[in-house]
């Protein structure tokens, strides 16, 4: 017995919808991924707090709390945070805590970066942030004087971080 017209369209609109659902939610699919994978892409990947700190030719024994500020001249952030920077070397020369910057342009343009902000650090090395995973800038580390790394705080810090690192020192 033939299948009327009606029903036969009926069909045709019901598997058109099914396939239009499917899309869709594959479309969604496609889109959520796509912003996971961008949005993890975009997270600075930090060092973990208790490893070792891989930065070459440091001494770290020289003293039982180093500050490194992993900088760039490039990095606006770097910029914005100067005036902290500047209270934060003047408060670890009081405690007697050394600082390294740790940039991965050369050493003379890290040292004329440091000078025209004003802030003059214990040590300069030039390195690649990503060979120290350091994955975005700026980054500070207290590291022990075993060189292990005991705190990082990563990008342009809030006045309420800013204090917690002054408390750590």
């Amino acid at each position: 017995m033939p299948e009327d017209k009606p029903g036969r369209i009926a069909k045709t609109i019901e598997i058109a919808a099914n396939i239009a659902i499917i899309l869709a939610v594959c479309v969604v699919m496609v889109f959520f991924f796509r912003n996971y994978r961008a949005e993890k892409a975009g997270k600075p990947h930090a060092i973990a707090v208790g490893t070792p700190f891989a930065l070459k030719d440091v001494h770290w024994e020289a003293s039982r709390k180093n500050l490194v500020l992993a900088l760039s001249t490039t990095c606006h952030y770097c910029n914005e945070s100067a005036e902290f920077y500047r209270r934060l070397v003047k408060e670890c020369e009081a405690r007697g805590v050394r600082t390294i910057a740790v940039l991965p342009q050369t050493k003379s343009e890290a040292q004329s970066y440091l000078a025209d902000r004003g802030f003059k650090v214990d040590e300069i090395r030039q390195s690649s942030l990503a060979a120290l995973e350091i994955g975005g800038t700026p980054t500070l580390l207290l590291v022990d004087g075993q060189g292990k790394v005991e705190r990082v705080w990563l990008g342009k810090l809030p006045p309420e971080k800013e204090k917690d690192i002054l408390a750590k020192l």
